[in-house]
Formats: structure tokens, C-alpha cells, sequence
């Protein structure tokens, strides 16, 4: 296996371009990727290391929005004040992302073209609607992540393209984060959930509920939240509808049953203002 380390976009895809009959695998934290060698997974023929790329690191805020770049640590998104008062879910979910080595090492560029169902950054990127800035060799453009992540593991990326960086619009939005898992820290998330809401007095003026480790991919509960928002749902009814759109697996980590139970629970214990007590 032979190891790169571009220091620009321009020459990342000259080297890229230049690997095409061989197979080339991408590091950004390497929290995931190293795990799965040391595991016995077949090695690439190369690596490009993407820790070099500074302009991936950049975090810029506007008016309207705020654009992370795609090496961000999940610890820098944990420190930010902006995201702390304005994206609150995914600040939360950050703090809570495994231990503080790989809050360190781990990005959020990784955390998404991972694709992992449980990926814990997830819930609050999809309720929140992050568009993510792909850029190819002769080309740019923006997809909304739950169009980019197709499945397991599964993303829309084309050959040679790489994430450089995820918008978030600034609408001033209250958010908040729940994750059930096997212990406190240092464990994939059995669920998680990310609440996206604007509510004024006892009516939701905006809301979005996203779940996560429930579905191949991460799901939005939109027939539990469009009937909440339009006021034809009753509390009896808010269990079919959110088990209308999640298909949960047994796994190692929980059944089946047991995300069923769990999540309409969570959510029911939010819309109920009780989620805290």
C-alpha cells in the first residue's frame, strides 16, 4: 500500500486521477477506517491522506448561514459557540460523540460519507437540512445530505469527488438531541433522535423529528410531524404513524422490538415537554 498526503484540492486530483486502475481509499480522521484494518478488511493499494487539505478546516458564518468545512473535528463542532446557541442538536450530538480521543481526530466529513445509519452527527444534519458542497475534477455542486446518502455505507459520490464542506441555513431554529446506547460513551448509538422545532405558545410553526439507526438510512418521522403541524394527529395516534416510516433490524447492538418501543417513547416524551424530567 503506498500513502499520500496532498496539500491542495489541485493536487489531490492529480494524484486521484492518475490511481484510476488501481483501488484508492480516502483518510479524513480515520477513526472508522482504521478500526476495519485492524480487523483483517483488505488493504487499498492506496491511501490519500486528506489531513493536509486547509481549506477543509474552515468554518465560515454569515447572515444567512454558516458553512463547516468537511475536516472539522467532531470536538470543534462541540466547542462552537454559534452551533451550541443556533444548531443546537448537532453541538449536542458532538459533545456526545464516543471519547475525547476521537472527538478529536474524527470529523464530520467522516462521520457523513461513512453513511452509517447510527452515525450520530446525522439526525441533527437531516432535520436541520444541511446541503453539501461536493467538488470533482472539472465540476461543483450542492446536494441535500438525504440525498447523498443512499444506503449503508453508500453515498452519491462520483469517482474522484470528495465532501468539502456542509451548509447549514441560519433560521433560528430550537433543536435538541437524544441517543440511546449501551453505555454513556464509546458506543454506537442503539437510536438517536434530533428535534428541529419553532413553536409558539402549544402550536409548532416548524417542526422536524429525525431518526437515526432505525432504517438503512437515517429517516424523517414527516407523517407523525405533518399531522402535528395541521393538527389532525391525536397522542393515541403517534406511534403507527412514527412506525410507519422507520424499519428497524435486530443487530448486536438491539432488537428490533426494542427500537420500536424506544423511539415513539423518546418522541412522545418531547412533544409532551417531558423529555428532560
Amino acid at each position: 500500500m503506498k500513502f499520500y498526503q496532498p496539500t491542495s484540492i489541485r493536487e489531490y486530483f492529480e494524484l486521484s486521477s492518475s490511481l484510476t486502475d488501481k483501488t484508492a481509499m480516502l483518510l479524513a480522521g480515520g477513526t472508522d477506517l482504521m478500526p476495519r484494518f485492524e480487523r483483517g478488511e483488505i488493504l487499498p493499494d492506496h491511501l490519500i491522506d486528506l489531513k493536509k487539505l486547509s481549506d477543509l478546516y474552515q468554518v465560515i458564518v454569515r447572515d444567512e448561514f454558516i458553512q463547516i468545512g468537511a475536516l472539522t473535528s467532531i470536538q470543534t463542532l462541540a466547542e462552537n459557540q454559534l452551533l451550541r446557541n443556533e444548531f443546537t442538536a448537532i453541538q449536542m450530538a458532538a459533545h456526545d460523540f464516543a471519547g475525547a480521543q476521537i472527538r478529536h481526530r474524527g470529523t464530520i466529513g467522516g462521520n457523513i460519507v461513512n453513511a452509517s445509519p447510527a452515525g450520530d452527527l446525522l439526525p441533527g444534519l437531516y432535520a436541520f437540512g444541511a446541503t453539501l458542497t461536493l467538488i470533482g475534477q472539472a465540476s461543483e455542486r450542492q446536494v441535500a445530505i438525504q440525498d447523498f446518502i443512499l444506503g449503508p455505507g453508500k453515498t452519491a459520490l462520483k469517482p474522484h469527488e470528495i465532501l468539502v464542506a456542509i451548509r447549514l441555513d441560519r433560521n433560528h431554529f430550537e433543536s435538541s438531541f437524544q441517543k440511546v446506547g449501551l453505555r454513556q460513551s464509546m458506543a454506537i448509538s442503539v437510536v438517536n433522535l434530533a428535534f428541529v422545532y419553532l413553536k409558539k405558545g402549544e402550536v409548532y410553526q416548524h417542526l422536524k423529528i429525525a431518526c437515526g439507526a432505525v432504517a438503512p438510512t437515517v429517516v424523517a418521522l414527516d407523517k407523525l410531524t405533518s399531522t402535528i403541524m395541521d393538527k389532525t394527529s391525536k397522542p393515541e395516534d403517534w406511534s403507527q404513524l412514527i412506525e410507519a416510516d422507520i424499519s428497524p433490524i435486530d443487530d448486536i447492538r438491539a432488537t428490533a422490538r426494542y427500537r420500536k418501543l424506544v423511539i415513539p417513547n423518546l418522541v412522545k416524551a418531547f412533544l409532551n415537554g417531558k423529555l428532560y424530567e
